[in-house]
């Protein structure tokens, strides 16, 4: 399930709802926003380069590669790309911002930080 072989099996004994709800009390309590994706949403299928979306891809298939642009990675890494987007997007959209407001500013350096 997990490479952490600790994390998997206590994620595995407490269950997702668990996980879940455990998830959004540390957001809270830490200030922090838990931004919860559709459990549809075609994370694996889609190229996290392009966006194209391919109509199916089986589980034994562990390299994504896109017909489209080329775009070659890890399923796994494409759909945690993806889901980071698709965070992004939903947080943007729940702000009301557009996308000029969402490029990053330069931060001013503090004097006497490492």
């Amino acid at each position: 399930m997990l490479a952490n072989c600790k994390l998997s099996k206590a994620i595995a004994d407490m269950g997702f709802y668990e996980f879940r709800r455990q998830l959004e009390y540390k957001t809270q309590l830490y200030g922090s926003k838990l931004v919860i994706v559709d459990r549809f949403y075609p994370s694996s299928k889609t190229c996290s380069s392009c966006g194209e979306k391919k109509s199916s891809l089986s589980l034994s298939q562990r390299v994504f590669q896109c017909q489209n642009c080329g775009f070659e990675c890890d399923r796994d890494l494409n759909a945690a790309r993806n889901l980071s987007q698709e965070a992004v997007r939903l947080t943007v959209l729940a702000c009301r911002l557009d996308s000029a407001d969402t490029t990053r500013m330069k931060q001013e350096e503090k004097a006497g930080n490492c």
